[in-house]
């Protein structure tokens, strides 16, 4: 499962550039380069982390599932929202092996009669119902991989839009200070005197530890 990590992308569409450079001219005018706030941020840098971190957990929640493919369609549920919490108790823990056991031995059981040549009605029955567990599992399975990969979007796009908010609050406010009329990105602009990346990046990085 793969995430669209957007904010650097994005941050080449903040409105920063509104003019020409031939018009900047004759302006007083800074620039802020922007891949050095992403590799220099601490504060980019931990958001980076946390989604990567969370695209790992996802990735580890689906592992399981689909290896837990031979359960009803209650236990399937109870399964999934225990691995979707960040934190489990004794007795949490408990219940997750004890769901993911029952359908490693079920597999088991499974392939048992698929390998078997000839089976009783009894068996027969079995290996219909699970059979039919498998299918359903599946399904189950590729639909909670696609809800967790538009939950991760929507997460990554709620942080994107946040620290553009807050990068053009920060840069607002240092051109205030300096009496600069516009700003620019550094990927257009080949020289600039005034280069506000470092304020850019030390503001960013003390206003994300005041909101902790």
């Amino acid at each position: 499962m793969e995430v669209k990590i957007m904010m650097l992308r994005t941050w080449m569409s903040l409105g920063l550039v509104c003019l020409t450079v031939a018009f900047a001219y004759t302006q007083n005018f800074g620039v802020v380069d922007f891949r050095r706030v992403q590799e220099e941020s601490t504060y980019f840098k931990k958001q980076l982390e946390q989604l990567q971190a969370l695209q790992t957990r996802y990735s580890q929640l689906i592992q399981t599932m689909q290896e837990s493919i031979l359960l009803t369609d209650e236990e399937r549920q109870t399964l999934f929202n225990l691995l979707k919490l960040e934190n489990l108790n004794d007795a949490q823990r408990q219940q997750v092996q004890q769901l993911t056991t029952s359908a490693r031995q079920r597999r088991g059981e499974l392939q048992a009669l698929r390998q078997k040549p000839e089976l009783t009605e009894t068996e027969k029955a079995a290996l219909q119902q699970f059979s039919q567990m498998e299918v359903r599992g599946q399904e189950a399975v590729q639909a909670i991989a696609q809800q967790l990969g538009q939950e991760l979007e929507r997460t990554a796009q709620s942080r994107d839009e946040e620290l553009n908010k807050l990068l053009r609050e920060i840069v607002a406010q240092i051109a205030k200070e300096r009496k600069i009329s516009m700003v620019f990105s550094a990927a257009v602009v080949l020289y600039a005197e005034n280069d506000l990346t470092s304020e850019v990046i030390k503001r960013l990085d003390a206003r994300a530890s005041a909101r902790r």
